[in-house]
């Protein structure tokens, strides 16, 4: 989303003057505003969405509204005002703590590319500021979420507010809460951005135009490759991307990829590979009974699309404290490996799990669950130029965190499944929807890969059944 760029200047990246005109042009729905309109540009920067609504309306020949700017950079504040001081007041300050009369609103428009500011870079007295102030302020909430909030706030009943914000609060835990606020009001469009919308920027962005207003029927999604289809976003703070997905699949002829799954998820996290992942040459043979085949995102490469894992051109096993039931091993029964383990004791005792969490010290950061996992299952890295998809036939390997896998519910549906999923459909559908990481590489998750629409022809062929 960004970050590497953002951290360099405290979140702020200025909108291009083509976006900020586009995103004008949906705040007043392609018309003008109505005479004597307020209009807040929050976190205004050095004045890009004003220099935008200017050209605007020079172009359509409307009034001109009465125009705020908010900015919490006193030099950046400066430059707007020379800028732009004889159409619009600029005012200095945090506008997550500002009052509607401090800024002159109510307001019936309000438009923003509000600061990305991680939940660690909030300094601690803020963040508890903050979650006193707003409801969307939950968990490790980033500070553009805010700024929803408020906004909504600062407008008057049946206001627009359009903003342009990281894709992620589509689907993110952290913004659980603030999806169950927009939803609660007339969410009218989303829009994929394309990633390059920003240059050099890695971001993801989506442009959200909404009214003060209660909800009144489908949202209108735009995707980054120009389709369009209509949703119906839920209302309980549940993610919004596989409704997104949802509602561009083919009616009837299939079934939800996660329907057909006993568990889609992220491989094992131990929180200490370094201990726990060791050469498989190098394992002695008291502690064999304990290792397992073990395959990284980047190992999986080395083998054909398709093909099945042959563990021994796997070169590290995993030792796992962990029964074939899941439960982590007592001391007794895990002895020799603790025995093993015991000259990493100071590194293990030190990880989160173990001082605030108080797990045993040699148990993993996640409890595998080894029923599933010891299974027969389709394998993918976690980030991929292209999706690529492995067969673990025998069911042996442990993946790590860098590899996700799948558990078809019907091992019948093991091979038909990585066909369909290695095809070059499925290879653009993902491309379509995935979240982008640097250099054009695709972040494979589960909660994209659980939205495939598999054709039930493919059920045909084994007898299985459409779980609902």
């Amino acid at each position: 989303m960004g970050r590497s760029a953002v951290a360099v200047d405290v979140g702020k990246v200025e909108t291009p003057p083509s976006l900020a005109l586009h995103m004008v042009g949906k705040l007043f729905g392609g018309g003008s505003p109505p005479v004597g309109s307020r209009v807040l540009d929050a976190g205004c920067g050095r004045g890009a969405f004003v220099e935008a609504l200017l050209s605007y309306l020079r172009s359509r020949g409307g009034a001109l509204p009465e125009i705020v700017c908010a900015e919490k950079d006193g030099a950046l504040a400066e430059v707007a005002r020379r800028r732009f001081g004889g159409v619009a007041r600029v005012v200095v300050g945090d506008l997550l703590l500002m009052g509607v009369e401090e800024l002159g609103g109510p307001f019936d428009f309000v438009i923003s590319n509000p600061p990305y500011v991680s939940y660690e870079r909030i300094s601690p007295e803020l963040r508890a500021t903050y979650r006193r102030l707003f409801s969307v302020a939950s968990g490790r909430f980033d500070l553009y979420m805010l700024f929803f909030e408020k906004a909504l706030s600062l407008l008057r009943p049946g206001g627009r507010l359009v903003f342009v914000t990281p894709e992620k609060y589509l689907y993110v835990q952290s913004a659980e809460a603030l999806r169950r606020l927009l939803a609660g009001y007339a969410v009218e469009e989303l829009e994929f951005v394309d990633e390059r919308a920003f240059g050099d920027v890695l971001a993801y962005p989506l442009i959200t135009v909404m009214r003060k207003a209660q909800p009144s029927g489908p949202t209108s999604v735009t995707l980054r490759d120009g389709r369009r289809v209509e949703v119906q976003l839920p209302r309980d703070g549940a993610p919004w991307l596989p409704a997104i997905l949802a509602g561009e699949a083919p009616r009837g002829g299939c079934v939800k990829l996660g329907l057909l799954a006993e568990r889609v998820s992220a491989g094992v996290a131990t929180g200490r590979d370094e201990v726990f992942v060791v050469p498989r040459e190098a394992v002695p043979q008291g502690l064999r009974v304990f290792a397992y085949p073990t395959v990284s995102g980047r190992e999986l490469s080395s083998f054909t699309p398709g093909s099945e894992l042959d563990y021994a051109k796997l070169r590290h096993v995993m030792l796992v404290p962990y029964g074939r039931d899941g439960g982590l091993l007592d001391e007794g029964r895990a002895g020799p490996l603790l025995a093993y383990l015991s000259r990493f004791r100071r590194a293990l005792e030190e990880r989160y799990v173990v001082l605030r969490e108080g797990k045993p010290w040699y148990a993993f950061h996640e409890d595998p669950p080894m029923p599933q996992l010891l299974r027969p299952k389709i394998l993918w890295p976690d980030v991929a130029k292209t999706p690529v998809f492995y067969v673990d036939a025998a069911g042996l390997a442990v993946p790590r965190h860098s590899v996700y896998y799948l558990v078809p519910r019907d091992q019948r549906l093991l091979r038909p499944l990585v066909e369909f999923l290695n095809g070059e459909a499925v290879g653009r559908w993902i491309a379509a929807h995935a979240q982008r990481a640097a250099n054009g590489y695709l972040r494979l998750q589960s909660h994209v890969i659980r939205e495939l629409c598999v054709p039930k022809d493919i059920l045909k062929t084994v007898n299985a059944t459409p779980w609902t």
